[in-house]
């Protein structure tokens, strides 16, 4: 159903469309909170995918055999004193590593998110902010 209250503007195939217009817009602030949750929330993502690379590589290296070469090699190398060597590539080692790696990326990158939007406010009353042009179409 249509509204009553707005009216309807039907253009036929002879007239033309409106013209777009353009606008030319200042960025003269970047909130910090907007900057915190956008970026806590891009490195959450990223933190989640970098641990399913990890762990998924090593389910494949290990499904293909390499991860059991590599221990025999270390083993053929270091004799009984490869055992702590061998140990860093068990399954339980891997997703600890990629979850302290994880966390690091989450924390580091929600950081420098922020970090980022309060040099951009201060750069900016320097320079006057960064000019962005817009179409109404």
């Amino acid at each position: 159903m249509s509204n009553p209250q707005t009216p309807t503007q039907k253009f036929s195939p002879s007239q033309s469309s409106p013209a777009a217009k353009q606008v030319r817009l200042n960025l003269v602030y970047i909130d910090l909170w907007s900057a915190f949750k956008v970026s806590s929330l891009v490195a959450t993502a990223v933190s989640i995918s970098v641990f399913l690379v990890v762990l998924l590589s090593w389910v494949l290296l290990s499904a293909v055999g390499v991860i059991g070469a590599l221990e025999g090699v270390v083993g053929d190398i270091l004799g009984d004193g490869g055992g702590a060597v061998i140990a860093l590539l068990s399954l339980g080692q891997v997703v600890l590593l990629g979850a302290v790696g994880g966390f690091i990326n989450l924390v580091s990158m929600t950081v420098l998110g922020s970090l980022s939007a309060v040099l951009y406010n201060v750069i900016v009353r320097l320079t006057g902010g960064l000019t962005v042009g817009f179409t109404n179409q």
